[in-house]
C-alpha cells in the first residue's frame, strides 16, 4: 500500500512535463522596412533599438502528458524566417489542418520579443496571445483573437483588432482605428483621428486632440478634454463628458442604456439639442428656449450659440453641468 502515493506522485510529474524552445535571431535591415509576424499562438512584443537590425527572441513552452507529445506539437508548428529585401517575415502555423486535442492538464505558451529600427512598419497576427507595440514611427497593423492590445507612443497609422481582450492606446499620433468584441478601450493623450468600437466593455478617452468616433454595445463612455469633433454612442451604459476648454467642433452623444452628463465651462457657447424618452433634461447653463419648455427636451443657444451639442438617451436623464 505504501507504493500508491509514490505512483500518484510519479503520475503528477508526468502530467507536468514541459518542453521549452528558445530561438534567437538577428537580421540586418534598413529603417522604413516591414516586419510580418503570423503565428498561431503566443504574445508579440515590438519595441525599437538604435541599430539597423531586427532582433528576435522567441520562447515557446509546451506542457503535455509526455515529452514526445510536446516535441511533436512543436515540430508540427515550426517557426520559419524569410527575408526579402527590407521585409522580414516570421511565421508559425500548423502543417496540418487537424486540430490538436489532449484531455488533461496542458500548457501552451509563446513569447515573441522583437526589436526593430525606430522607423519600421509591423504587420502582426496571433491567434493566441496579446500584442504590444511601442515607440515606432510607421504603419502598424495588429490582429489577435486571444488577448489584449497595447500601443504606446506610435507615430503613424494604427489598425488594431482583437476579439478576446481590452485595448490601451497611449500618446499615439496618426489615424487610429481600434476595435474589440471582448473588452474595453482606453485612450490617453495623443492626436490625429480616433475610431474605436467595442461590444464587450467601456470606452475611455482622455486628453486627445482631434476628431473621435467611439461606439460600445457593452459598457459606458467617458470622455475628458477631447479637442475636436466628438461622436459617441452606446447601448450598454451611461455617458459622461468633460470639456474644460471652448468647443472646437460639434458634439453628438447618445445612449439607450443610461444617462448622459456633460460638464462644460461656464462661458461655453454652443447650440444645445437634448432629448430623452426615459427621464428629464436639466442644464446649469442658461438656455434660450423658443416656444414651449418641456421636461424631456431642451433646445436652444447657450451664451449666444455656437457649435451644436446633440444629446440623446432612451434609458435615463440628461444633465448639462458647469465646471
Amino acid at each position: 500500500m505504501k507504493l500508491i502515493p509514490l505512483l500518484l506522485f510519479a503520475g503528477c510529474l508526468a502530467v507536468s512535463a514541459e518542453t521549452e524552445e528558445q530561438i534567437n535571431k538577428r537580421f540586418t535591415v534598413q529603417p522604413g522596412g516591414k516586419l510580418v509576424v503570423d503565428v498561431d499562438f503566443g504574445s508579440i512584443d515590438i519595441s525599437t533599438n538604435a541599430s539597423s537590425e531586427v532582433t528576435v527572441d522567441i520562447s515557446r513552452k509546451i506542457s503535455r502528458r509526455n515529452k514526445s507529445s510536446e516535441e511533436e506539437f512543436l515540430r508540427e508548428r515550426p517557426v520559419t524566417f524569410s527575408q526579402d529585401g527590407n521585409t522580414l517575415t516570421i511565421q508559425s502555423r500548423a502543417k496540418s489542418k487537424i486540430g490538436w486535442s489532449w484531455r488533461g492538464s496542458q500548457r501552451t505558451e509563446g513569447k515573441y520579443i522583437i526589436t526593430v529600427p525606430a522607423q519600421f512598419n509591423p504587420k502582426l497576427k496571433t491567434s493566441g496571445g496579446g500584442i504590444s507595440v511601442s515607440g515606432l514611427t510607421g504603419e502598424t497593423k495588429a490582429d489577435t483573437s486571444g488577448g489584449g492590445l497595447k500601443f504606446t507612443r506610435l507615430h503613424g497609422p494604427l489598425d488594431g483588432a482583437t476579439s478576446g481582450g481590452g485595448i490601451r492606446v497611449a500618446y499615439c499620433e496618426g489615424t487610429l482605428r481600434v476595435r474589440t468584441s471582448g473588452g474595453g478601450i482606453d485612450v490617453s493623450g495623443g492626436s490625429g483621428t480616433l475610431s474605436g468600437d467595442t461590444s464587450g466593455g467601456s470606452v475611455t478617452v482622455k486628453e486627445f486632440r482631434g476628431p473621435i468616433r467611439v461606439e460600445s454595445t457593452g459598457g459606458g463612455i467617458t470622455l475628458e478634454n477631447v479637442a475636436g469633433k466628438v461622436e459617441g454612442s452606446t447601448s450598454g451604459g451611461s455617458i459622461s463628458a468633460w470639456f474644460s476648454t471652448p468647443l472646437s467642433d460639434e458634439v453628438k452623444l447618445g445612449t439607450s442604456g443610461g444617462g448622459v452628463t456633460v460638464h462644460l465651462a461656464q462661458d461655453s457657447a454652443f447650440d444645445l439639442d437634448a432629448a430623452t424618452s426615459g427621464g428629464g433634461v436639466t442644464s446649469d447653463l442658461p438656455v434660450t428656449v423658443s416656444g414651449k419648455i418641456a421636461r424631456d427636451h431642451l433646445k436652444g443657444p447657450v451664451n449666444g450659440g455656437g457649435k451644436p451639442v446633440v444629446l440623446r438617451t432612451s434609458g435615463g436623464s440628461i444633465h448639462v453641468k458647469k465646471l
